[in-house]
């Protein structure tokens, strides 16, 4: 609303200046924003259209119709979809269709590097050609989860990834041996009864805390994430072998489709939680896979048409939540994992309507690689490594739909030959040849989620800050870490985020909020008593809304950036009643300051806590050492008042066989409060400029704080005022 209404003002300024009918257009003007911005004022203008030639009323009935027409998020999928029967579909027509098939071929010729991919998924064809002996079915149950052995996952994965490489190799030669060997593949997928993971049943998924979008009554789970996978694999193997199938096979894709997929969903979307959560990745998966597979069966089944208009909107829907900045905030892991195939539906949908339905052009993708590249460091929530997200063909092709000179940057820099995905997608979504541009200032804040990235410049040699101060809104791989933060430098990871690893059947039930890695006590956050941060959302009870935490301010320079954040809202507010960190980088000395305003009872216990990820030496309970493989840190608490620094243990239980117990370090700055405001400042530098003779202080007889600390023979202070950090 806010983008059309300054659209209207533009339109407006122009109108005034048309010199023909000028008066007139004046007038339509005066009225129409009258109409759409101040409603009260509709009245007194009506007399301006009095004096308005007919000609003129017409253009403007024209204009007022394109202004009301709905919005993008309100299209009539159900009629646009139907256009798609009103064409002569003939196979292959979903990502690539004999042209553009030829097109493919002729790149190969001339590229080396589609070349080699292509030999090389060759040799994978023929491997698989060759091979007689395969894996059995396999009944996933609660054992396996136990003892994460995954042979469920390993035995669909053989099947379902099979079936899609040699079709697509069909296509490409045109020899029928591949899609003999795909229909056997995609055979042995639909003599299976369900295709849904044992995690995803009801047994252990009815549990869970869910997401926003989903009721708490949820308890139909015949299609996941993994059915959605299958059904996007064979929607792609019926469309590319459709011409050298008999009618029996083809019968039994479609039974398979229709059977496993299709028919659990149509008609009774509401009954599955993912169908409304569009917040979390689940629903572009799923969505995703089941798109595809009614398009897939539409030249047999023109009905299923409904299906696809559904699929449009829940993609769409899911695609909005993305901010306009391009975060997601589950996190850079799950912003990529919904779309990683998902974008074939995309593709498709566009391809088939000529472009009416184009999801590429949702506001959040129009920088498809912003989280990607400057959140590079940001592993919050369930998050996995550090490093880039996503895949080569991936970025493909949503730059090659939004062509952005900093996405392509990203897909160079990190993305180059050897680290390519070497797949048929490679093949069918091209790199793209936009002109790459790094951008000119590596530092970011998404405010659509509020993460926060600090750096002097990309690359692992500058020192890189990332920064989660974010509502309590995401029940499903959120954690409560508002305030936390993340200090990464040449390839060590000095303060940061335990590894997440594998999931247990019970992480995302209400005892996810027991669990070591999603509570406040595991992360670089402030605690009063021991009072933890609390989650929106528990099993079965309604949602707490407003809790979590804000960044205020975010500023960038060449010099420094700082982040100003207030996570009390995080907090049950018993103990804490209140805190606000800053957050400082000093470009020129790679130092880090942490300032802590915290407030509570007189004689509380204040804790801070910071979890190293590499070697620590408490020195005299005062100071931090911190080694790393590659780089080193000190720490250095500011306090005017006694305090201590601890390294403390804590235990990380998974329910799983082979790793019952991990223990993972954290440093403890312990002080009682000795005000109801207390202000403790937290110093990070570079080890080699550590020496005899360095002085740090807190100075507090101001009306704000300061600090002041020499490195080498340099002496750097810093004023902290309630709205911004001042380098003095």
């Amino acid at each position: 609303a806010g983008s059309k209404c300054c659209k209207l003002h533009e339109a407006y300024r122009h109108l005034k200046n048309i010199s023909i009918k000028r008066q007139s257009f004046y007038n339509i003007g005066v009225w129409f924003i009258s109409l759409t911005l101040r409603p009260d004022l509709f009245e007194q203008n009506l007399e301006h259209l009095t004096s308005i030639p007919m000609k003129l009323k017409i253009l403007f009935g024209v204009l007022l119709l394109c202004c009301i027409t709905p919005s993008f998020a309100a299209r009539d999928y159900t009629t646009i979809s139907q256009g798609i029967l009103e064409r002569k579909l003939e196979h292959p027509y979903l990502v690539f269709d004999n042209q553009s098939k030829q097109e493919m071929l002729d790149r190969i010729a001339a590229n080396p590097t589609e070349a080699q991919i292509f030999d090389l998924l060759q040799q994978q064809g023929r491997r698989l050609l060759l091979t007689t002996v395969e894996p059995e079915p396999f009944l996933d149950n609660d054992a396996n989860v136990y003892n994460e052995t995954f042979d469920f996952e390993h035995f669909v994965g053989y099947y379902r990834e099979g079936a899609k490489l040699l079709a697509f190799l069909y296509q490409m030669t045109g020899d029928e041996a591949y899609a003999q060997k795909a229909s056997h593949y995609a055979d042995r997928l639909c003599e299976m009864t369900y295709w849904v993971l044992g995690l995803h049943r009801y047994k252990v998924i009815h549990k869970r805390v869910w997401p926003w979008g989903a009721g708490d009554d949820q308890v139909v789970f015949t299609f996941d994430l993994h059915t959605s996978e299958i059904a996007l694999a064979l929607g792609l193997v019926y469309d590319w072998i459709y011409p050298a199938m008999d009618k029996e096979q083809r019968n039994r894709i479609r039974s398979g489709l229709l059977e496993n997929a299709i028919l659990r969903v149509r008609g009774n979307y509401d009954y599955f939680w993912w169908s409304g959560a569009y917040r979390c990745n689940w629903s572009a998966s799923c969505y995703g896979g089941l798109g595809i597979a009614a398009l897939a069966l539409l030249t047999e089944d023109p009905k299923l048409i409904d299906v696809v208009a559904r699929s449009c909107e829940g993609m769409e829907k899911n695609l909005e939540q993305y901010g306009s900045d391009n975060g997601w905030a589950e996190g850079r892991h799950y912003s990529i994992y919904g779309l990683r195939e998902s974008i074939a539906f995309i593709d498709a949908i566009k391809r088939l309507t000529d472009g009416e339905v184009n999801l590429f052009q949702v506001e959040g993708w129009q920088h498809p690689a912003d989280f990607g590249l400057y959140g590079m460091t940001g592993t919050f929530n369930d998050g996995f490594s550090p490093g880039p997200i996503g895949y080569s063909y991936f970025y493909n092709k949503f730059i090659a739909e939004n062509p952005d000179p900093a996405a392509m940057y990203y897909l160079e820099k990190y993305f180059s030959d050897d680290r390519r995905s070497m797949n048929f997608w490679e093949l069918i979504w091209p790199r793209p040849t936009i002109q790459a541009e790094k951008p000119t200032v590596a530092s970011k804040y998404f405010p659509s989620i509020d993460w926060a990235f600090m750096r002097k410049d990309f690359g692992e040699e500058n020192l890189q800050v990332a920064i989660k101060c974010a509502p309590m809104n995401d029940p499903h791989h959120g954690h409560l870490d508002a305030g936390s933060f993340i200090l990464s430098w040449q390839g060590d990871i000095l303060v940061g985020e335990m590894d997440q690893k594998v999931y247990d059947q019970f992480f995302f039930t209400e005892d996810r909020w027991k669990y070591l890695h999603v509570r406040s006590l595991s992360h670089n956050v402030v605690h009063v008593n021991g009072e933890e941060q609390i989650p929106c959302k528990h099993k079965d009870q309604p949602w707490i809304e407003g809790l979590g935490g804000k960044i205020d301010k975010f500023y960038t320079s060449p010099a420094f950036d700082y982040t100003l954040m207030d996570p009390t809202n995080a907090y049950p507010k018993q103990e804490m009643k209140g805190w606000k960190r800053a957050m400082v980088l000093d470009k020129r000395t790679n130092a880090v300051i942490v300032l802590d305003r915290i407030t509570c009872e007189k004689g509380a216990k204040i804790d801070l806590l910071f979890h190293p990820r590499v070697d620590v030496t408490i020195n005299d309970g005062h100071s931090v050492s911190l080694q790393g493989k590659h780089t080193s840190m000190e720490m250095q608490p500011l306090i005017n008042s006694p305090y201590e620094v601890s390294l403390q243990k804590q235990y990380v239980v998974r329910v799983v066989k082979n790793d019952p117990m991990q223990i993972v370090p954290c440093i403890f700055t312990s002080l009682q409060a000795p005000a109801k405001e207390t202000v403790v400042a937290t110093v990070f530098y570079p080890s080699d400029q550590k020496s005899t003779a360095q002085e740090f202080t807190l100075d507090e007889s101001s009306t704000n704080p300061i600090v002041r600390y020499t490195l080498g023979d340099q002496t750097y202070s810093w004023e902290f005022a309630p709205n911004e950090v001042k380098a003095l």
